[in-house]
């Protein structure tokens, strides 16, 4: 058998893909019929012309990720070393060995599954393009406030939570005069018990929060930005 012509399954086998994914190639384009000699179930495979044309035509993420792009682009050596035939032996010196015939089948090499330049370049061109939409991505999510950042966001809820204390410590003395006309007290007393319980109120809290906070895991916290 000339390894320059195979049949389907001697082809995938000699790419290490399934003879389905071979026929996908002929139905897709992939291979043209440049690259086929026969039609039908009985057409067989111009290995030259359709490892070239798989190297032309295939998807870079899809060969990248089978690893079709290493095999094709080790094309040419391949079917050089493939077409030369092995050194034969030295001749025994019996004569019934010598007088022997060959019976060995011609079985094509099989295709170093060697990382090329090529291949390597196409997997980093890839790699930059996938991080290029990822940055585009967040990019268009911040113009569009879907996206904050998590200091800024912590910068944020700090700045909420501090209004708010001021609101209410604010209307303090609204409510002192509502409970002083109420119960007819003076209404000077009752903001003093109100602020003195307010701060112990606050004072409290702080405690709580700050013993959360230490109990927290270090990784946590470090998420967080709160550690260096």
């Amino acid at each position: 058998m000339h390894v320059d012509l195979m049949t389907k399954t001697e082809f995938a086998s000699h790419m290490g893909v399934s003879r389905f994914a071979v026929s996908k190639w002929i139905e897709r384009g992939t291979l043209s019929d440049a690259a086929l000699e026969g039609t039908g179930r009985k057409a067989r495979i111009r290995v030259p012309v359709a490892i070239d044309e798989i190297r032309r035509n295939r998807d870079i993420g899809q060969s990248l990720g089978n690893g079709i792009a290493t095999r094709t682009s080790q094309g040419s050596r391949d079917l050089a070393a493939a077409a030369t035939p092995p050194t034969p032996k030295s001749a025994e010196p019996n004569e019934d060995r010598r007088d022997e015939p060959n019976t060995a089948p011609d079985v094509p090499a099989p295709v170093p599954l060697v990382d090329s330049v090529e291949a390597q370049l196409k997997r980093a061109r890839l790699e930059e393009q996938l991080r290029r939409n990822r940055l585009q991505a967040a990019d268009e999510a911040k113009l569009q406030g879907e996206l904050l950042s998590a200091k800024d966001a912590r910068t944020q809820m700090a700045r909420i939570a501090g209004t708010m204390l001021q609101i209410f410590e604010g209307a303090l003395p609204d409510f002192a005069s509502k409970v002083a006309e109420k119960f007819d007290v003076p209404q000077r007393d009752v903001l003093h018990l109100m602020r003195d319980h307010f701060r112990t109120v606050r004072s409290e809290a702080a405690r709580k929060e700050q013993a959360r906070a230490e109990a927290t895991p270090i990784e946590a916290k470090a998420r967080l930005g709160e550690v260096d």
